[in-house]
């Protein structure tokens, strides 16, 4: 191609100065997040959760949100019915173990969604785990209720 070519448009110093500005601004924000960062910094972060590996041995967990209805039905609360993603519940569940009382937010966003069924009685955070060996499930599952809300202690 031809320099001459009246399709192509030349950058002037002044655009390319800005590019090259804005391209060292977010190299050092980059750069400074993965040593002093977390990832709160999106999209400036040091993404963590992909920077180590697991073990092809041991446990590896799934997790889920389940309701009781006053009807005693149970059923999964998922992100279409309340509105909170998986991830943000996976990212928040330390904080929802250490006070199972946050859980009520996600039934008052169901109710909130659903106004034509049943009040929730209670709310579940469970993990179901899965046993692995060289990184294969060996078939050996187990469930555990990390935390429990329940109505009553609302009152």
């Amino acid at each position: 191609m031809n320099a001459e070519d009246p399709h192509l448009s030349r950058v002037r110093p002044a655009g390319r100065a800005v590019r090259v500005s804005i391209t060292m601004v977010v190299l050092a924000l980059v750069t400074a997040t993965t040593f002093w960062g977390a990832d709160d910094f999106f999209p400036f972060a040091p993404f963590k959760m992909y920077s180590f590996s697991k073990e092809l041995d041991g446990w590896a967990g799934s997790t889920r949100v389940e309701a009781v209805n006053e009807e005693g039905e149970r059923f999964s609360l998922t992100e279409r019915i309340t509105g909170f993603r998986r991830a943000e519940l996976e990212g928040q569940k330390g904080r929802f173990i250490d006070d199972p009382e946050l859980l009520r937010f996600i039934a008052e966003a169901y109710e909130n969604t659903n106004p034509e069924k049943p009040e929730i009685v209670t709310v579940e955070i469970i993990e179901r785990r899965y046993r692995l060996e060289d990184g294969h499930q060996t078939g050996e599952v187990i469930e555990v209720v990390e935390a429990t809300w329940t109505r009553e202690d609302d009152a």
